[in-house]
């Protein structure tokens, strides 16, 4: 994988990130601030490094592989946290979908692309930082 794929992929997680935070936003409503929030940072973060990394910029990949690192930690924290969310057991109503469950969805689906793309930055590490040296 060149640098070139390397910058599809990042750009294509922010396109991820950006339509979960859409979607946790259309669903939730006000209570997925901490979503809609961390899906917007990472989506215009993925825009960003992805554009750089087109531009054959070497700071962008270990930029790339920082900020996915960090959303690991920060949408880990938040699919625990909706994890461990107690179901509303009063004034329930059957037909409606609940906030947590609406949450769980989308932070473990963000969560679960950003683990891909960062196995995959990592496990194509060396072909890319070896493509910078030969096309820039």
């Amino acid at each position: 994988m060149t640098y070139k794929g390397a910058s599809l992929l990042v750009l294509f997680w922010g396109i991820i990130n950006l339509i979960g935070a859409g979607m946790a936003y259309y669903f939730m409503g006000s209570f997925a601030q901490a979503i809609a929030i961390q899906g917007l940072l990472s989506g215009i973060l993925g825009f960003s490094i992805g554009h750089f990394l087109n531009r054959g910029r070497k700071q962008a990949f270990i930029l790339a592989l920082a900020s996915c690192l960090i959303c690991v930690f920060l949408l880990g924290q938040l699919t625990t946290n909706a994890f461990n969310q107690e179901p509303n057991l009063f004034f329930s109503d059957a037909l409606a979908t609940q906030p947590q469950d609406i949450s769980l969805l989308v932070t473990s689906a963000m969560l679960t692309f950003t683990v891909l793309v960062l196995l995959l930055l990592l496990i194509f590490a060396r072909s890319i930082y070896v493509s910078f040296r030969n096309e820039v």
